[in-house]
């Protein structure tokens, strides 16, 4: 009994050898699965940020139309959400231009950030980050339903009908096929730097209703990309976690989510982004005296 005991357990351990050599060849073989492991691991190790709510600033109060006047306010549209819950209006017009000397067309708020990204794409890898699909019209999203309805975004629902939305590629691997080279993971790992986000993450699928789209890039500025990044959530999970007319600080920004043509910003600030967020309010982003430019 004792050598046959032996053989069996023998047999196992070369049985549990061959299936960790397996994983470990098919781990090497397809990087993206590799990737999206480390990714779970990551879960449990890396740290979340935190925003804490600021209550000690004095607060002046701003109608809307003098904060356009304002030179250190900018508007952009940057945090507008959009999805099927929250379509954009039929009246709705993206703040559209061309990407450089190209006919690329995307949010003007997108532009500088995709240029810094692609070329630190370009300086870390030597490969070039293209664009698949960025601006549709409403025209164009309607064919794109009609040729992968399976897919695209319903009418209206789309971030591409706001310019904020990049589909990107480096050469040779593009789709789910992105996270098969270094660039496409990290750009999946970084792209908040630039203040881009993985709109559909493989974490956000429930809140989104859309699976993993490692592809897919959102913009959403400074801090917010880093905020959403860090804490792995999504850009719906995020903009609910902001309650109305309370204002949080993180760093040397401030940032908080009100309502009306009246909007609360401290007495000094330095900076200041206001978005819409398409659910009838402001996202307002004050860069604090003493931030950096």
């Amino acid at each position: 009994m004792t050598k046959i005991r032996k053989c069996w357990r023998r047999a196992a351990l070369l049985l549990l050898a061959a299936l960790v050599l397996l994983a470990a060849a098919v781990l090497y073989w397809k990087p993206r699965w590799r990737y999206r492991l480390l990714e779970e691991i990551a879960v449990y190790t890396e740290s979340k940020v935190y925003l804490t709510e600021a209550d000690n600033l004095t607060l002046e109060r701003y109608t809307v139309a003098e904060l356009r006047e304002d030179r250190r306010v900018t508007f952009d549209q940057s945090l507008l959400l959009v999805n099927s819950d929250h379509p954009l209006t039929e009246d709705f017009a993206a703040d559209i231009v061309c990407y450089g000397d190209t006919d690329v067309q995307m949010n003007r708020c997108v532009t500088e950030a995709y240029r810094l990204l692609a070329a630190d794409v370009l300086e870390q890898f030597d490969e070039h980050l293209y664009i698949r699909s960025a601006y549709r019209t409403a025209e164009e999203q309607a064919q794109t339903i009609a040729e992968d309805g399976d897919v695209a975004a319903p009418l209206n629902a789309s971030e591409h009908q706001a310019g904020l939305a990049l589909d990107v590629y480096v050469p040779y691997f593009a789709g789910m096929g992105f996270l098969d080279c270094e660039a496409g993971q990290y750009v999946n790992d970084n792209c908040w730097r630039f203040g881009f986000i993985i709109r559909y993450p493989s974490y956000g699928e429930e809140e989104t209703g859309i699976s993993y789209e490692p592809w897919h890039l959102r913009y959403v500025g400074a801090p917010h990309a880093e905020i959403i990044a860090k804490n792995r959530l999504t850009l719906e999970g995020y903009i609910a976690s902001l309650e109305p007319g309370v204002s949080y600080q993180y760093g040397d920004y401030l940032i908080s989510r009100q309502t009306g043509e009246t909007l609360l910003l401290p007495e000094d600030f330095s900076l200041a982004v206001l978005s819409e967020d398409n659910l009838g309010g402001y996202i307002v982003t004050v860069q604090l005296e003493g931030g950096n430019d």
